[in-house]
């Protein structure tokens, strides 16, 4: 009952705040993702992490490929506390504008708070050097941002994390760019996922997006971002993973 009543008060929150954010833009892109995030734990402290999307925005006529290149590795000191390093590269096909490349190393830090209700509660800060590659060399530029992403994560089931069960999740992101001064990018999440088995899982998010063209601006819904993620924990003789917490990346 009681995770019950907390998925009805976030998806409550989530309906009221829907609203709130309805601007004036006339145009809300649809944006619709895949993507794979397969886990090696390394040692029950290490773990390897790699992150291979597809992505498809029809009104801008872009598709985008995404891979942990070469890959990201997560150290877990201790079972609250999550240091990441790695990178991404990604390419961005543009028909009526200009293709890209960005490669984007990143470092991060994950709390989780800790509690006796199966709940992952979290606070996700991470820091990324946008390298961005034209085909027209003379608009290549870098970009510093830092982004936060605080969440939670709740099972719908009896018996919480184990296989064949359900789970929610929801969390809200800001970004700020150093170059322009200001947070100009903000995402709220709502997810429903399912524990197939110790390996795998499947989830369906939603998420709503708010640009800020300029700092003097209030932000605008611009996007809404539908997202399919398969997550895999590759098996390991000695190590596994903690059913409750398993690795995630996204763009």
């Amino acid at each position: 009952m009681k995770y019950s009543l907390l998925s009805c008060i976030l998806l409550l929150i989530f309906s009221i705040l829907l609203p709130v954010v309805t601007t004036a833009q006339e145009e809300i892109h649809s944006e619709y993702r895949v993507t794979f995030v397969p886990t090696y734990p390394v040692s029950k402290k290490v773990f390897l992490t790699w992150y291979l999307g597809y992505v498809n925005v029809p009104n801008t006529n872009t598709i985008s490929y995404y891979i942990g290149a070469p890959l990201l590795v997560a150290y877990r000191p201790t079972p609250f506390v999550e240091l990441e390093l790695g990178a991404f590269a990604l390419v961005n096909n543009v028909k009526d504008g200009i293709d890209n490349t960005e490669y984007r190393p990143l470092a991060g830090l994950k709390l989780f708070l800790p509690n006796n209700h199966h709940l992952n509660i979290f606070t996700w800060t991470r820091y990324e050097l946008r390298c961005f590659y034209y085909d027209d060399k003379n608009m290549n530029n870098v970009k510093n941002r830092i982004r936060n992403r605080t969440g939670i994560e709740f099972p719908l089931s009896k018996n919480a994390w184990a296989p064949k069960t359900t789970y929610a999740f929801t969390d809200f992101e800001f970004f700020y760019t150093f170059e322009k001064g200001y947070f100009d990018r903000f995402r709220d999440r709502l997810g429903f996922g399912y524990v197939i088995d110790k390996q795998w899982r499947a989830e369906m998010i939603y998420h709503i997006q708010l640009l800020k063209s300029s700092e003097d601006l209030n932000p605008e819904w611009t996007d809404n971002i539908f997202r399919l993620n398969i997550k895999l924990m590759l098996p390991h003789k000695k190590h596994e993973h903690p059913a409750q917490q398993h690795h995630d990346m996204d763009d």
